[in-house]
């Protein structure tokens, strides 16, 4: 074994821009037997990931070769923002209903400064305890808790930079009387079409000091950030149940609650990841493909005391570091899966046995480049048409702008002689024959030289080529066979991964989405209400079989329980063998 790897390259790993990162991100790397990139002084460019706490620039991903990786995806970020993800949530909730009430009412302010005095005077005045109301609020460009604090009367709050103002949840899920969250980890591989794996250890972090709501200002009874609650004056205190320190793992979590919740305590994992997809799909439209790039997010959830989920923030960069027993446990084995996830060797490169299938080139998509068309490409069909050249504005997420029927899965070139249909696709009005110069694309170069030496005998191949600039711009959708190609090859990884065919279970990692993979080379067309529909039917089905379970007298009481549920749960929906369901180890 050793002779197949004798030529072959250390894998390089490169952290952001000066070699700085977390040390345990650094130690799993090393255990893999990579080696840290050496070009930061200008000796070297060749690296196989790039690992970088902030989004990379839009130049970044127009260069990324075959067996090279990193950490972001092209606008993939926007959930991370807390102003952005309220709108994002919110206009998700005024298209899909209830469906999407997992985050407390928001106010941005300071835009929204008037709304928000407007609704505490409204509880003022229509509830007795209307002046007791908290609100939490939190400057959008924080991390770590810096600038949050809760308040009562609005004449309270002090606000100098953007922030928001949320309802604060006053009766969360206490473990012997402390506050605690839940940290949710989440990797994307890709958006067009959305494909997202959570692990399913995690971490509980708990506030050092017992909540009480008579004081407010009091930071580690509210706030369960564990940056700021190791400065906490109880930090290193045995604390009744909880111990030393203020995290636990999610397997300490479901051993403390099953006692009590029984069958309801399996319940709320599933809608734990329910509202992460639901949260992903929120962005999904808006984000373009992209090829060898991935996301890590660290999802924050809060149990209120009637075990219901709310999504607290989703955070870019989630910490690596190992600041107590808690984090190498869960950390340390969920990076070398996450790495295994995706594909990523184990002491070698291995190029002359991993190396994916031949795809075409098509750049990704990046930030100010969505088409995937090169500039000369771009400037080449202009002269061609002779046509002087004018800026095209992208359209809006799909799910923001009206909600089109399901496009039909077909790129053949329909019966010209039919009668034109007005077809809607999101904000354009196209009749059946423009449509038809869409799917005229893949004509032979015979035919595109032939029209371009004699354009007047040939009015179909005109016709294509006046309409062949709206096959080139992604719009959000799968309308066009173009924006097809490229989201088959964001698929496919340069290391031969193909996450349209991606395993359901690696280690710990276990896919949440999508329930259901497809054995053949068609790409899936789904738009984001068959997506949401989705996730109904899986809370519709937990519901039922969590209902049944408790009605049953035969159901297992015991560590057999959550086999059972499963059984159930696969049996009721009957996606087939792909389908997994996520769950803490117990």
């Amino acid at each position: 074994m050793a002779q197949l790897y004798e030529n072959d390259e250390p894998f390089v790993y490169r952290l952001n821009d000066n070699g700085s990162g977390p040390s345990l991100l650094i130690r799993v790397c090393m255990d893999r037997g990579w080696r840290m990139y050496q070009g930061y002084s200008g000796g070297e460019e060749k690296w196989n990931l790039w690992w970088r706490t902030s989004a990379f620039p839009a130049t970044s991903y127009k260069a990324l070769g075959d067996w090279q990786f990193m950490n972001h995806i092209p606008k993939g970020g926007s959930i991370c923002r807390k102003d952005s993800l309220s709108r994002l949530l919110r206009c998700m909730r005024r298209i899909y209903g209830s469906i999407y009430d997992f985050s407390p009412p928001c106010f941005h302010l300071p835009l929204e400064y008037a709304k928000l005095v407007s609704e505490c005077s409204r509880l003022r005045r229509d509830d007795d305890r209307g002046s007791n109301v908290v609100w939490i609020h939190k400057p959008v460009a924080q991390s770590q808790g810096r600038g949050i604090f809760l308040f009562r009367s609005v004449c309270d709050m002090r606000c100098g930079s953007p922030a928001v103002v949320q309802r604060y949840i006053e009766r969360p899920l206490l473990i012997a009387g402390y506050k605690f969250d839940l940290r949710l980890y989440v990797c994307v591989p890709g958006y067009r079409p959305l494909t997202a794996y959570m692990y399913a250890e995690g971490l509980a972090r708990f506030g050092t000091d017992k909540y009480t709501l008579s004081d407010i200002h009091n930071p580690y009874r509210h706030l369960t950030n564990s940056s700021l609650n190791k400065t906490g004056p109880r930090y290193a205190e045995c604390k009744d149940r909880i111990g030393s320190g203020c995290k636990w793992t999610l397997k300490q979590v479901r051993r403390a609650l099953v006692g009590r919740w029984g069958a309801v305590e399996w319940l709320v994992w599933q809608r734990v990841r329910a509202l992460v997809t639901l949260t992903l799909l929120a962005q999904a439209a808006g984000t373009p493909p992209a090829r060898n790039c991935f996301e890590f997010y660290g999802f924050d959830v809060l149990l209120d005391d009637t075990l219901k989920p709310w999504l607290i923030e989703v955070n870019l960069s989630p910490a690596l570091a190992a600041d107590c027993e808690a984090d190498v446990i869960v950390k340390q084995p969920m990076l070398h899966e996450l790495f295994d996830l995706l594909g990523l060797p184990m002491k070698h490169t291995g190029l002359s046995l991993l190396q994916g299938p031949p795809t075409p080139h098509i750049t990704s998509c990046s930030s100010e480049d969505e088409s995937g068309a090169t500039k000369s490409a771009r400037a080449t069909t202009a002269h061609r048409r002779g046509a002087r050249r004018v800026r095209r504005r992208r359209a809006m997420p799909i799910h923001c702008v009206t909600l089109p029927a399901p496009m039909p899965d077909k790129c053949s070139v329909p019966d010209l002689s039919e009668k034109p249909k007005v077809v809607q696709t999101g904000k354009m009005y196209k009749t059946s024959s423009e449509i038809s110069c869409e799917g005229l694309e893949s004509q032979s170069t015979t035919s595109v030289a032939l029209s371009s030496s004699h354009p007047s005998s040939h009015p179909s191949i005109q016709s294509s080529e006046q309409c062949s600039h709206m096959d080139e711009t992604w719009r959000g959708g799968y309308a066009t066979a173009a924006s097809r190609r490229r989201m088959l090859t964001a698929c496919s990884w340069g290391n031969g991964v193909r996450w349209d065919r991606g395993a359901g279970r690696v280690g710990r990692w276990v896919r949440i989405y999508p329930h259901a993979t497809s054995t053949d080379d068609q790409l899936s067309v789904e738009d984001a209400r068959e997506s949401v529909a989705h996730v109904s039917k899986l809370l519709r089905a937990t519901r039922e079989v969590a209902r049944e379970s408790g009605r049953d007298k035969s159901a297992p009481r015991d560590g057999n329980r959550d086999a059972f549920l499963e059984a159930a749960l696969r049996k009721k929906l009957d996606y087939g063998s792909s389908f997994e369901v996520w769950l803490p180890p117990f």
